[in-house]
């Protein structure tokens, strides 16, 4: 990646600010990301008003993590997914003909 495809990009999280270097492409993810991090540690900081901010940010990631996993593992696999397309289409095809 060379310079000319990246820019400097403010995300703050936290109160903290953060300055990374993304793709051009990546830049709104990045935000939305950010937007989602803080929401759910203002969640959490609002169950939890004595613990640190160490903590809320851990805990954070932790639930993120938890839900990110729990997503994977529930969805159908792609070959599943894949093979089902197949025998519509070939129903499809059957009915059309």
């Amino acid at each position: 990646m060379s310079q000319d495809d990246t820019k400097s990009l403010n995300v703050v999280i936290g109160g903290i600010n953060l300055r990374v270097r993304p793709r051009e492409s990546e830049k709104a993810h990045i935000e939305e990301i950010a937007a989602e991090v803080n929401a759910r540690l203002k969640d959490i900081q609002l169950r939890y008003p004595d613990i640190k901010l160490e903590e809320s940010l851990a805990m954070t990631l932790l639930s993120m993590m938890v839900e990110k996993s729990s997503e994977i593992k529930s969805g159908p696999a792609q070959d599943e997914v894949l093979h089902e397309l197949d025998q519509v289409d070939s129903l499809l095809d059957k009915l059309l003909q």
